[in-house]
């Protein structure tokens, strides 16, 4: 990945001309600071937040400007270049090319050409076709480099495939336009065009996308725009997916990505995913979807999560404007908007504009066709640019440099970050670096606080770029980070970006404490409901809340102390602003309160993690709490202070475990594993809580400690996404290995992790131990498997080893002089330096059965 730093590059290009234009003037009214907080823990949830890029279709202005070399290397240059946009991801479009009669289109730009003659029923392919855009991709992957992404997609098949015979759409646009026995043929159509791209020009296609905007009634024919078909959701959708499956598979292409069903809809897309069969729909590797209508974006992001499946939003344009008297700003504020609208509610793992041209100006037109001409800037029009012809010149828009303001500096492979308001941001976490794109569509100045409290180190200072009425990528100066906190006020009409460097955080956080529904107690809530009382808070769920009133209150008791590490939290949905002023409290007794955390700005949605909690906080019992009165923090706006908060986890170590001492085993034995061999007893003691023990019914775990040990307690850590198995597991402890005393036994469901338990009250003394479960069914209603499953990460072993056993000498080890100093001591003729390390069976004397151990431990070694 080319994760770097390129903050203040300028485009180099002779022919990147912009027009002059005037703003509109600035206001000078500064209203109160808007406050975001920026977490490294509250990441996209789609990809696990590795956002793979920006991107543009190449069609169709790759298809009008790919003649001329000149134009096609600035335009790779503009858009995929170190001094351009650095997009990296390119839509190539498969056309499937119309009927040589027809003359319908009138565009000079989207008469797509086909791969394919047809004369008589007879089929060939013409590699020479579409060399206009094969041209400017073959340029567009040399400027952006490695992190270069190509996805195929189709606008139609070829209309002699076509019911209507014509590549435009159907006679009726609402209804499949593809020949009900030539699925498998479009699909082949469609694997050979990509085979070919990546075998004789080796351009490695990450993805395809059989279908654009499928089910929608724009394509009919004879249409004067452009390439287009009709498939209905559920099964025509379905059937195209699994032949183009097949197809790929054919030709060796298992790799590619088949991505679906790029729907003009975001509530259609979720409709036509959720209608596929369910063969297509594990065929589907990613969901595509444009974002020109719906608002469900919160839904299909849930959709892909539940369907394991990663979410793109492949393509939007628009002529929408944006900002107060904003001017040549207006379009760029626009498509400020809806990039980070589509990003933070879709979590999506990429972002791509349909086209960057959409206009273009020649005076003789192109294959008898009349170019639209110059675009008024000031004004909304789709594309970022538009492309002289006559002067051979891309001439940019303030549209352009705001997206750059966004693409230049979120890179492939960076973290995405929840934010709320009108922000966007991302964390490098390899290198150090916070990136956060901010813009203000007011024609006054905008003061912004960005919260930077949950990174571990956040930076001293904010290096800023800015584009305005009068910048383009200007250098806006360089801010102070104070506190934790970056304060900003933005430019009117302006998209600002903040680089910060020296930023760490996003620790992992395994040390959650399980809480006891039945330990948690709080105030009353609204209305007396229960569904939403103060449980809620510790069910696990952020889609509960409690919805407590002012002064309200909610508490848990941990069952014990512990070391506390971190708080997690989150709002309620949508009343994120009643959490500021919220206090998170900390007692040993229940009834003296220590505060330990305040919040004072407004978080954003999902979990929110406090890591810097002073140090040598320990306690048994958490509080969270809301003032009462009427809210006076600038941020509320209620008439009282609500307690409304949907989840709180609480993380630490019981208090004492890290100063007890770990025992390592000398040896490890256990029942076999279940099917993996790898999987085996050895995963429970090798420090990796990522690795586990796999076994069965009535299945174990043995550690033999090379001595007498004084226990002090046991760790253990539940297999990941199977901790119901520990319910019922029990611990044991052995002076021989034979007979065998319960220790202790785990109650409840623990969290992934490090779980402990100590034996305070107990005088236990071993050299073995052993971790067991019942055989037959489970009796625990947590555990829904029909036969108990010994499946366990991690096991830790805490106290003194005593001695090593046979060690009679004093020397650290058992070797064959000790088993002769002791046979010498029974038969009298030589006494024991250590005799109670010969004493195994613990009986306060040594004789012949600690002699027969003795031989043992020597056939062990």
């Amino acid at each position: 990945m080319k994760l770097v730093s390129r903050v203040f590059a300028a485009v180099a290009s002779a022919a990147v001309l912009l027009p002059s234009l005037v703003g509109s003037g600035v206001g000078i009214k500064s209203d109160a600071a808007t406050s975001v907080v920026i977490s490294p823990y509250n990441t996209y949830e789609i990809n696990g937040g590795k956002f793979e890029g920006w991107g543009t279709s190449l069609c169709w202005w790759a298809n009008r400007v790919g003649y001329s070399d000149s134009l096609a290397q600035k335009c790779a240059d503009t858009f995929y270049g170190d001094n351009g946009l650095r997009l990296n991801i390119a839509r190539f479009n498969i056309g499937g090319g119309d009927n040589p009669s027809h003359n319908h289109i009138t565009r000079t730009d989207s008469n797509m050409p086909g791969y394919t003659k047809y004369n008589n029923g007879q089929v060939t392919y013409d590699w020479s076709a579409d060399h206009n855009q094969r041209n400017v991709l073959q340029r567009c992957i040399k400027a952006a480099g490695d992190d270069m992404i190509v996805e195929m997609f189709s606008n139609s098949p070829p209309y002699y495939m076509t019911k209507s015979g014509c590549s435009s759409g159907g006679t009726d646009g609402g209804k499949n336009n593809l020949k009900d026995d030539q699925y498998t043929a479009f699909a082949e159509y469609l694997a050979e065009v990509t085979a070919h791209y990546e075998k004789e020009w080796g351009i490695d296609v990450q993805s395809i996308t059989p279908t654009n905007e499928p089910y929608t009634n724009f394509w009919y024919a004879g249409s004067p725009k452009q390439e287009g078909c009709h498939f209905d959701i559920g099964n025509s959708e379905s059937t195209i997916i699994l032949e183009l499956q097949k197809a790929m598979q054919k030709r060796g292409l298992n790799d590619v990505i088949i991505s679906a069903s790029d729907e003009t809809s975001i509530d259609t897309q979720i409709d036509a995913f959720k209608a596929l069969s369910s063969q297509a729909k594990n065929a589907v590797g990613r969901i595509d979807t444009h974002t020109y209508g719906g608002w469900k974006r919160t839904d299909l992001k849930n959709l892909a999560i539940s369907s394991g499946k990663n979410l793109w939003m492949s393509e939007v344009d628009g002529n929408g404007t944006a900002g107060q008297n904003a001017g040549a700003m207006a379009p760029g504020l626009w498509l400020s908007e809806r990039i980070t609208t589509d990003c933070n509610g879709l979590n999506a793992s990429a972002w791509v504009l349909w086209q960057v041209i959409d206009k273009h100006v020649c005076a003789a037109g192109y294959n008898g066709k009349k170019d639209s001409g110059m675009v008024d800037m000031t004004k909304g029009f789709w594309g970022t640019a538009v492309a002289d012809h006559d002067k051979n010149q891309i001439v940019l828009s303030k549209k352009y440099y705001c997206f750059g303001q966004y693409t230049r500096f979120i890179r492939p492979g960076m973290t995405m970050l929840k934010s709320g308001n009108n922000t966007l941001a991302a964390y490098d976490k390899e290198n150090g670096q916070l990136v956060i794109v901010a813009y203000n569509t007011s024609a006054n100045k905008s003061a912004m606080t960005f919260d930077l409290s949950q990174f571990d180190e956040c930076g001293t200072s904010a290096k800023a770029i800015r584009t305005s009425n009068s910048e383009n990528w200007g250098n806006a100066g360089t801010t102070n980070i104070t506190g934790s906190s970056l304060n900003v006020t933005l430019e009117p009409n302006s998209v600002t970006t903040y680089i910060i460097d020296g930023v760490k955080g996003g620790k992992a956080l395994t040390d959650l404490i399980a809480v006891n529904a039945s330990k948690v107690t709080g105030s009353d809530p609204w209305k007396g409901d229960t569904s939403h009382d103060c449980t809620k808070v510790f069910d696990g769920r952020t889609d509960t809340y409690f919805d407590g009133l002012g002064a309200g209150w909610v508490q848990a008791d941990l069952g014990e102390a512990y070391n506390i590490t971190a708080i997690g939290y989150c709002p309620r949905s949508g009343f994120e602003y009643r959490c500021p002023s919220g206090k998170f409290m900390v007692s040993t007794d229940g009834n003296t309160w220590n505060e330990i955390y305040t919040i004072t700005s407004t978080p954003s949605a999902g979990m929110n993690y406090v890591t810097r909690i002073p140090a040598g906080t320990t306690a048994r019992y958490i509080r969270y709490q809301v003032p009462d009165g009427t809210p006076n923090n600038g941020i509320n706006k209620d008439s009282t202070y609500c307690c409304n908060i949907a989840e709180i986890a609480v993380y630490g170590t019981q208090a004492g475990i890290s100063e007890l001492n770990p025992i390592k085993p000398r040896k490890v034995t256990g029942s076999d594993p279940y099917k993996n061999s790898s999987d085996d007893c050895s995963k429970a003691f090798d420090g990796n809580n990522a690795t586990f023990f796999d076994g069965v019914g009535q299945g174990w775990i043995k550690a033999d400690l090379g001595g007498i040990c004084s226990i002090d307690a046991f760790g253990y850590c539940p297999r990941k996404s199977f901790e119901y198995r520990c319910v019922e597991g029990e611990f044991y402890t052995s002076m021989d290995g034979v007979k065998w005393e319960k220790a202790g036994s785990i109650d409840r469901s623990p969290v992934f992790g490090m779980n402990y338990m100590k034996l305070e009250d107990k005088d236990i003394r071993a050299r073995y131990v052993m971790y067991k479960v019942p055989d037959g069914a489970p009796s625990s209603a947590s555990n829904p498997d029909s036969v108990y499953c010994c499946n366990i990460a991690e096991i830790g072993i805490y106290g003194t080893l005593e001695g090593v056993n046979g060690d009679v000498d004093g020397s650290g080890e058992y070797e064959v002089a000790d088993l002769v100093q002791i046979e010498k001591f029974l038969l009298g003729a030589g006494s024991l330096d250590k005799w109670e390390n010969a004493d195994l069976n613990a009986d306060d004397r040594v004789d012949a059965f600690d002699l027969v151990f003795m031989r043992q431990l020597i056939t062990d070694k």
